[in-house]
């Protein structure tokens, strides 16, 4: 094999500084390596510089066949004029890393079942974990004619997307003297998505300045429906266009330049056969750009249909090979392709990966960032910065809509609610982000009460005192005090409340999420205020048969609940008659029927007595028509028919918590001492409810000591004190067991009963049914909710003083 190394060194500006990179020049050579890093642009010089000051010398490889490295987002700059392209150029011995190895060559295939990537000059190297970063190329010639005119001096086509041609660029607006100057966006995916208009502002500002403007019109012909992705830019850059009169035409696609006839064709992207044909004087093309051929060849199981690297979007790891991870333009993510993108996905990269080196770990989440400064003349610029689903994330306090309060409590749930009350006269400054009485959703779903008895509107629940912002919560700050909405908005705060509850995970079971969406299906859950009516509907329709009832593996919000409603379903079908013809089946994943060992006891006898069966370690993963998929603990399916089936879905937090490292703990809630209520790491942080880790019982019972407990710790937290105030993990679950009859569970956080009467509340009895459906909402909607009612805590003393 002729394979041989050698040193290339050059004197920096500082004379006494030298630098080293080993350079393959080998002939059909194997290599081997930790990390393989294919492409070195923007995110594969990044990635290469952070794993090669990590990693042993030589541990890190290079595939880039370019000896030059260019600063892309420059090219429009150059385009009117502003800068060279020499002035974007760096030799690319200058900015790789010198501790890794650079094969100044292409990568011609790509083998992640061998770990494997062959190059274009025969070389093979092997490794363990790859790193894909190669980019977007032009394709020219997805538009015919257009090469001809870019290679044509005095054609008047160029684009600031290439090094070759961006000069050019400069050189058409120096000789326009007048007529019609066309400025494109292609129907494919591109790099630095706002630069198309950015050259189309600067060409307007040099006409302008050269007093050619009035001889001549300018159009912006582009795919997309809007001008912008994100809402709030795209407001202010349609001023923009209207006060330089930039006629823009949407859904318009480029088709064919004719430089002869000094015209270009369009076509409808709503009617491909519509065709316009528009002449031009001058015409920038932003052109069609597609992933290189390595990972279009790489087949379905490494790149998606249009040839982008498939990974995660919050991982950045691939879907199906876990040691390779993708950066930049190449992969699949829904973010807008820009430089800055690259800079948070590096973070996220180099986290993921190496948690992925040492075998697993917390995995950090991409959120979508990336900013794009949109010049909008040579002396101003509209900077846009927005994450995942075009929401805003703005850097500097300019022309934002900021608000500042003392006190930010986020969720208008039962937890947010009751807290804004209780410092409703302490504080004169609060926010409220983002009502239902969840309770009693399972007795709509037996049809006991209606649905307008468990909603009520946020406002008439507020103290007239706080403000309301009707936005939801997209991403936390906590570094900087601050929390972004949805609207774009940011919110500074000096001390925040955390009670965002739980989303229900409908697509972590496939199917179910049709099902509860089909009317005719007998598929219903209590757990959703769009669904519970569906529930009672379905109880009233069933017929008999088998009736499913389900648990997941780990428990959401009123775990109880899903053992409710089938005591309930199963009295009134029995008032009905059709018990006899009838199966009840409930399938838990866990262990038992309740985490309690003495209300377990209580229920196993109450299903018994219903001749309920009960299998346990039974997860639902998938509802088709009339079947149930069940996967047990061994890892085998059970399919099961049904006639009815009631499905507890899984629950999670919301994104904006989960995604957030700083906040939350691995599982994605939020990371609490659970005595104190007060956050782990930031200490003007408190907590409660269901999107907490503390690890009680998720009821509306827990939120009433919670509740109290915070109030407490906060104020001392706000005068400097340290939190004093311990919260025990009391919860309380009142079981209905028939249409007279319930339970009543009240446990702590060593699941040891707490109870509140001076008798045995695991027996069935009528006043805990009375309890449930008369005495609680009342409390609820009068107590609870507006910070007066601290739990059974002071009750206990008196009508159970000796723990009974």
């Amino acid at each position: 094999m002729n394979n041989f190394l050698f040193k290339l060194s050059f004197l920096s500006k500082n004379a006494w500084i030298f630098r080293h990179l080993s350079v393959s020049a080998a002939k059909n050579a194997n290599y081997s390596c930790k990390l393989l890093v294919v492409g070195g642009g923007t995110g594969g010089c990044t990635m290469a510089a952070k794993f090669a000051r990590r990693l042993k010398k030589d541990s890190v490889i290079i595939l880039e066949p370019s000896s030059d490295h260019y600063y892309q987002p420059l090219f429009t700059l150059v385009g009117a004029g502003v800068t060279s392209v020499a002035a974007t150029r760096r030799s690319a011995r200058s900015v790789l890393p010198a501790a890794a190895r650079w094969v100044q060559d292409s990568a011609e295939s790509i083998h992640p079942k061998e770990n494997v990537v062959k190059t274009t000059a025969g070389h093979t190297i092997n490794y363990e974990y790859l790193i894909v970063a190669v980019g977007l190329v032009n394709d020219y010639a997805k538009v015919p004619g257009l090469t001809e005119a870019l290679k044509d001096r005095n054609s008047g086509v160029s684009t600031i997307y290439s090094s070759d041609y961006c000069e050019k660029t400069w050189s058409d607006f120096k000789n326009f003297k007048g007529g019609e100057a066309v400025f494109t966006y292609p129907d494919t995916p591109i790099k630095c998505p706002g630069a198309p208009q950015k050259i189309a502002y600067m060409a307007d500002s040099y006409f302008t300045k050269t007093n050619v403007r009035s001889k001549s019109n300018i159009t912006y012909n582009t795919c997309l429906p809007v001008i912008f992705g994100v809402k709030k830019y795209a407001d202010a850059l349609m001023k923009v266009v209207e006060r330089k009169k930039i006629k823009v035409n949407y859904k318009t696609v480029l088709k064919e330049v004719r430089p002869d006839k000094k015209e270009a064709v369009f076509y409808s992207g709503d009617d491909r056969t519509e065709e316009s044909t528009q002449a031009y004087a001058l015409l920038h093309v932003t052109p069609p750009m597609r992933p290189p051929r390595v990972l279009r060849a790489g087949g379905a199981a490494l790149a998606d249909a249009a040839g982008f690297l498939t990974v995660d979007k919050f991982s950045l790891q691939h879907t199906v090979y876990p040691n390779i991870f993708g950066i930049g333009d190449c992969t699949n993510t829904p973010n807008s392709k820009t430089a800055a993108a690259v800079a948070k996905q590096a973070a996220v990269v180099e986290h993921n990966l190496q948690a992925a080196m040492r075998g697993g770990g917390g995995r950090r989440a991409y959120d979508g960032y990336g900013a794009c400064p949109l010049v909008t003349s040579y002396h101003t610029c509209v900077l846009a910065e927005f994450l995942y689903d075009g929401v805003p994330h703005e850097t500097f306090p300019i022309n934002q809509c900021n608000c500042r309060c003392k006190l930010l409590v986020v969720g208008g749930g039962t937890g947010g609610c009751s807290v804004a009350w209780r410092f409703s006269k302490k504080l004169n400054d609060k926010d409220i982000i983002d009502h239902f009485y969840q309770p009693l959703f399972s007795l709509v779903g037996a049809g006991i009460k209606n649905f307008a008895e468990c909603h009520k509107p946020l406002r008439s629940l507020l103290p007239h005192n706080v403000l309301w912002l009707r936005d939801h919560a997209s991403c936390f700050d906590p570094c900087n005090n601050v929390v972004h909405t949805g609207c774009g908005f940011k919110v500074r705060y000096d001390h925040m409340v955390l009670a965002v509850g739980l989303l229900n995970d409908y697509d972590q079971i496939l199917g179910l999420r049709y099902a509860l969406s089909n009317p005719l299906a007998p598929v219903s859950t209590i757990y959703s205020p769009e669904y519970c009516q569906k529930c009672w509907c379905c109880i009233q329709g069933f017929k008999g048969g088998h009736a499913i009832f389900t648990f997941p593996k780990r428990a959401g919000k009123c775990s109880g609940a899903a053992q409710k409603i089938m005591y309930l379903a199963h009295d009134f079908w029995k008032k009905n008659n059709i018990n006899s013809v009838t199966n009840i089946t409930y399938n838990t994943a866990g262990g038992s029927l309740f985490g309690v060992p003495k209300y377990a006891a209580a229920l196993v006898k109450v299903t018994n007595d219903r001749n309920i069966i009960v299998n346990y370690q039974l997860d639902l993963i998938e509802v088709t028509q009339h079947r149930a998929v069940f996967l047990d603990v061994n890892g085998q399916t059970i399919i099961l028919p049904y006639k009815f089936l009631h499905v507890t879905p899984a629950m999670s937090p919301p994104r904006c918590l989960s995604e957030c490292s700083q906040l939350a703990d691995d599982s994605g809630y939020l990371d609490l001492d659970h005595r104190t209520l007060q956050h782990r790491r930031y200490s003007n942080i408190y907590g409660l409810g269901d999107c907490t880790n503390t690890p009680n019982s998720k009821t509306a019972a827990a939120v009433a000591k919670q509740s109290r407990v915070l109030e407490l710790n906060l104020w001392d937290t706000m005068y400097g004190k340290e939190p004093s105030a311990k919260y025990d993990g009391y919860g309380a679950c009142p079981m209905l067991t028939s249409y007279k009859t319930g339970i009543l569970a009240e446990f702590t956080y060593d699941k040891k009963p707490c109870e509140t009467f001076p008798f045995d509340q695991s027996k069935e009895r009528r006043s805990i049914y009375y309890l449930n459906k008369e005495v609680l909402p009342y409390i609820y909607w009068n107590k609870l909710i507006k910070g007066k009612w601290n739990g059974p805590t002071t009750l206990r003393k008196f009508i159970n003083p000796f723990g009974r």
